[in-house]
């Protein structure tokens, strides 16, 4: 079935609306012979099959338009549709009577009077009133009747002369021409109508299956909408929510001191009942002023949960940075310079080669130039460059397809450059790589690609290399192990790292953190001995630097809580100055986070003096963690 429908009264209509349809190229138009009943039955057949405008006249449109929610076009009777029958019935002696649905034009009525013809006029709007309008004119004296198809029939059944008006090929057209224009408004309605649709879908699948909790209110404080996670996370008061103010669905909301400061609170922690909920509000400002708050809510322990699975995976693959340059502790003006120029290299992709001391922070510092670079999204990839031979080295470098691992292990594995994509390699020790694996990367430093061992084509890749050396590598170079090319490759921009021999203070500041951290709570009972034993050594170089000064702390820590005394302490560590042996001189530096500041405080059910307890410090020093990482504490009675 055809777009538009045509119900032609008569085979004359029909015969007329095929010519314009001919003519005009209607190719979206069919044309059916019917009135009333039988109309009734076509059109509901057609719209069942695809029909989106029906064009018909008189009663029969006046009749479809009641029973059917589609657009009905009439073919109107112009005065022309008149003249015709004016020809024949000038001469007749006698009342004609005039059949319509609709009032007849005041010029048709003009023209009787003109011509002196005697009328009646007769409405109806179905064939049971037209039936009746036909028994009426003859009872009434009419000796002829001018009119529709519909009362046509009837005037034929009760032998009532009768002139049937026809529409004329002008009359159809402009009907068509109005459906066609009714039919492109309707599609284009219809589009409309299925993107807006499929974007209140979209809307309500983000809106009711995200995790997180929602809740809009308006300018007046009154509730707009609450997602279905939200009823599951807080105590909600009063369903339906809509239209009520918040204090009446969820006391003690900060939303209405967002409504009226406009400012933008995130990642608050608020106690509700038994649960710990991370909440984020956000005022809706619309030309300078706020319109409405949306609220997001999450149980703290699903956030935990996904951020633990989201950094096991990326962990398994050695894919992370542990480190940011808010992690680092110093305040001399050697330190901070350094921390100054680094923060200014994150935000370039050249490569980068950090010199230092072995023990200075060299990987803190690859970790926190990645941490602050525009990588900081992707891929943190370690590559300790003195671990493992050559062969194995340029395995994991390389990767290898099927059957081609240089072990005989089965499988294929990707290399290590193919997962660093877009992001960042960490080359530690680079002093110590072989020499063909020094070629190997400056081949693909070069080429920004790579061949797996094995493989028949190339993989484009796109890394940034910082690289680390405690070595001279000009001397390296003199002495014909390290290549001067690929040098120049990494040393595009170069960071000495200090010494802390040259760090002032630092190691005050070092230590005092790291005993903190050891002792927690505790810290006081040792205070007066830590100092006590600190004037031991005052005057140390540090050879060992930061990793001999972490090590040194941990040893008095043990010593100290062993119950030994100040001397026995001192007179174990005879000289400070010397290297700490390789097993401690390995320790990692362990540094809060704030994924762990926010477990322990969940743990805690938010008891900062418990959480100060989990992590080792005071509840100074974690108020002040907390507020270096925006960490609020709210609670909902």
């Amino acid at each position: 079935m055809k777009s538009i429908l045509f119900i032609a009264p008569s085979e004359q209509v029909a015969v007329r609306a095929e010519t314009v349809i001919a003519r005009r190229n209607m190719s979206d138009v069919e044309v059916k012979l019917g009135s009333f009943e039988k109309a009734r039955k076509i059109v509901a057949e057609a719209i069942g099959l695809g029909t989106k405008i029906v064009v018909s006249r008189g009663g029969t449109a006046s009749d479809l338009r009641k029973i059917f929610d589609i657009p009905i076009i009439d073919v109107k009777f112009s005065s022309g549709c008149y003249i015709e029958a004016f020809e024949k019935i000038r001469n007749v002696r006698g009342k004609i009577a005039f059949f319509s649905v609709e009032e007849i034009q005041d010029t048709v009525k003009t023209l009787c009077y003109i011509l002196n013809v005697e009328t009646s006029w007769y409405r109806f709007n179905n064939e049971e009133s037209a039936e009746k309008a036909v028994r009426l004119a003859i009872d009434e004296g009419n000796v002829l009747g001018v009119g529709g198809a519909v009362t046509g029939k009837c005037a034929s059944r009760q032998g009532l002369e009768y002139i049937v008006l026809e529409n004329s090929l002008e009359e159809i057209e402009i009907a068509l021409e109005s459906a066609q224009l009714a039919l492109s408004s309707l599609i284009a309605e219809e589009k409309k109508r299925k993107v807006l649709q499929l974007q209140l879908e979209r809307y309500e699948a983000i809106f009711n299956y995200t995790h997180d909790g929602i809740i809009a209110i308006d300018k007046h404080g009154k509730v707009e909408v609450v997602n279905k996670q939200a009823e599951e996370i807080l105590p909600l008061e009063g369903k339906p929510y809509e239209g009520k103010f918040i204090e009446d669905v969820l006391p003690s909301t900060k939303l209405l001191t967002t409504l009226k400061n406009g400012e933008t609170e995130t990642d608050e922690l608020m106690k509700v009942g038994n649960s710990i909920i991370n909440t984020n509000r956000i005022p809706i400002i619309i030309d300078s002023k706020v319109e409405g708050v949306v609220a997001t809510f999450r149980d703290i322990e699903s956030i935990q949960l996904s951020e633990q699975k989201i950094r096991s995976n990326l962990h398994k693959k050695g894919m992370v940075s542990k480190y940011r340059f808010a992690d680092m502790i110093g305040t001399s003006e050697a330190i901070q310079k350094t921390i100054r120029i680094a923060k200014s290299y994150a935000k370039s992709h050249s490569n980068v080669l950090l010199l230092g001391e072995i023990g200075t922070g060299k990987e803190m510092f690859a970790h926190s130039i990645h941490r602050d670079s525009k990588r900081r999204n992707c891929p943190f990839v370690t590559v300790n460059c003195a671990s493992i031979s050559s062969v194995g080295l340029l395995a994991d470098l390389q990767g290898y397809e099927e059957n081609a691992c240089p072990f005989g292990a089965k499988g294929k594995k990707e290399g290590l450059f193919e997962l660093a994509h877009g992001g960042t390699m960490f080359l530690d020790k680079i002093d110590e790589a072989p020499l063909e694996v020094q070629t190997f990367l400056l081949r693909v430093l070069e080429d920004k690609e790579v061949r797996r061992i094995g493989g028949d084509h190339v993989i484009p890749v796109d890394v940034r290399i910082i690289a680390a050396s405690s070595k001279d590598l000009l001397h390296e170079m003199e002495a014909g192990r390290f290549l001067e090319e690929l040098y120049y490759m990494l040393g595009v921009l170069i960071l000495e790292i200090p010494p802390l021999r040259k760090r002032g203070g630092d190691y005050v500041l070092l230590c005092d953190y790291w005993f903190r951290r050891e002792f927690g709570a505790e810290f006081k009972q040792y205070e007066e001995k830590i100092k006590e034993i600190g004037q031991y050594v005052n005057e140390n170089t540090w050879k060992g630097n930061i990793r001999q000064l972490s090590n040194f702390v941990e040893r008095v820590s043990v010593l100290l809580r062993s119950g030994e005394s100040v001397e026995d302490i001192v007179y174990t560590m005879p000289q400070v100055q010397i290297y700490e042996p390789k097993e401690l001189a390995d320790v990692t530096m362990k540094k809060w986070t704030r994924s762990d500041i926010i477990k322990a405080l969940s743990e805690s059910r938010l008891n900062v003096s418990k959480a100060a307890r989990l992590l080792h410090c005071s509840r100074s020093t974690l108020y002040k963690k907390m507020e270096e990482f925006n960490i609020k504490i709210t609670n909902i009675k």
